[in-house]
C-alpha cells in the first residue's frame, strides 16, 4: 500500500512495507533514490530494533539464538497504514508471535509517523515497551546525487557539520571494523568514491544537530537534522557507484565483532516495560 502526501509543490510517497518513503518531489525535483537495483535496491528505509550488522546475523535473547538480518527487520514488514491528513501518514508495527518466535522475543510497538512539510519532510518513531526490551533505532533515507543534474557525482558534494567537530571515522572491515583518528577536525568533509569504498562513515559523539549535503555543480541539497541522536552515518554502495548517498540520523551503530548478546551490547538501549521513547528528525531539501 502507497500512502501520498501533499503540501503546496510538495508531494511524497510512503510505502506500507516497512513504513518506508519512496518520493519526494518538491518543485519537479526528485530527492529520494529510485532504488535502481543495479546498484541498491531499496530507498529510505527504517533500522529496528537494531542497526548495524551482527555477526552471521544472529542474536541473543531470553538464553535463546534468533535471526536478526543486518539492519534489523522492520524494513521488510508491513505496517499498518493510516493516512492522518493530506500532509500527515502514520504507520505502526507490533510484535507478533512469528516476530518473538523467529527474530526478536519482546512484546513492542513502533509508529512511525511522517509530517510533510513544502520543504522536506518530519519523521517520528515512537517505541513502546509492552515488556523490559533493547534496542536501537536509525533512519536510513538515501537521497539522490542528481537533484543537482543527471551525472553530477558524488566527488562534487560536500557534507557540512552545524559545529566545529573532532571526529574519528570508524568503518567495516573484515566482519570488525577500523578507525581513522582525527578523520575530521573542522566543519566540513569533501567526498571522495575512495572514501567511500572503505564503507559506512560512522561517526560518533557528533555534537552538530545538522549535517547538510551540498554540491559544487548546483544549488540543491539536503540538510538531515540529528534530533536527540548523536551517530552519523554517511553511506554508498562501495565500488559500484550508485547516484545516491544515504544521510543516517542514529541512535547508535554497531558493527559484527559486538557480543550477540543483545543485553551485553553497548549499542542497545533498556527500554523498561510500559515506557516509550521517542525519536524524531526532520529532513529539509531546498
Amino acid at each position: 500500500m502507497i500512502i501520498e502526501l501533499k503540501k503546496g509543490n510538495t508531494t511524497m510517497a510512503i510505502s506500507s512495507l516497512g513504513a518506508e518513503p519512496q518520493s519526494l518531489v518538491r518543485d519537479g525535483i526528485e530527492y529520494i533514490w529510485q532504488g535502481d537495483r543495479e546498484y541498491w535496491f531499496r530507498r529510505a528505509p527504517l533500522l529496528f530494533p537494531l542497526s548495524g550488522p551482527t555477526k552471521d546475523d544472529k542474536i541473543i535473547a531470553k538464553g535463546r539464538t534468533y535471526e536478526m538480518p543486518n539492519n534489523g527487520f522492520a524494513r521488510d514488514n508491513e505496517f499498518r497504514a493510516e493516512k492522518l491528513t493530506d500532509d500527515i501518514a502514520q504507520f505502526t508495527l507490533e510484535d507478533t508471535p512469528q516476530f518473538r518466535e523467529k527474530y526478536y522475543p519482546y512484546g513492542f510497538i513502533l509508529t512511525v509517523t511522517y509530517t510533510l512539510h513544502e520543504n522536506g519532510y518530519t519523521a517520528r518513531a515512537e517505541v513502546t515497551a509492552k515488556e523490559d526490551l533493547y534496542y536501537t533505532f536509525a533512519w536510513h533515507p538515501a537521497f539522490s546525487l542528481d537533484i543537482n543534474g543527471r551525472g553530477c557525482d558524488l566527488e562534487t558534494y560536500t557534507l557540512s557539520f552545524e559545529q566545529n567537530e573532532h571526529l574519528d571515522r570508524l568503518y567495516q572491515c573484515d566482519g570488525s571494523y577500523r578507525r581513522e583518528k582525527d578523520f575530521l577536525v573542522g566543519d566540513s568533509i569533501d567526498l571522495t568514491r575512495a572514501e567511500t569504498d572503505k564503507g559506512p562513515m560512522v561517526f560518533r559523539n557528533v555534537r552538530s544537530r545538522e549535517v547538510t549535503l551540498t554540491s559544487s555543480c548546483g544549488e540543491h541539497g539536503v540538510t538531515a537534522g540529528l534530533g536527540d541522536m548523536t551517530t552519523f552515518v554517511a553511506w554508498t554502495q562501495q565500488k559500484r557507484h550508485g547516484q545516491f548517498l544515504c544521510l543516517e540520523p542514529m541512535v547508535s551503530f554497531g558493527f559484527a565483532d559486538r557480543p550477540l548478546e543483545i543485553e551485553r551490547m553497548e549499542e542497545t538501549r533498556l527500554l523498561e516495560k510500559d515506557h516509550s521513547e521517542v525519536w524524531e528528525n526532520t529532513f529539509t531539501v531546498f
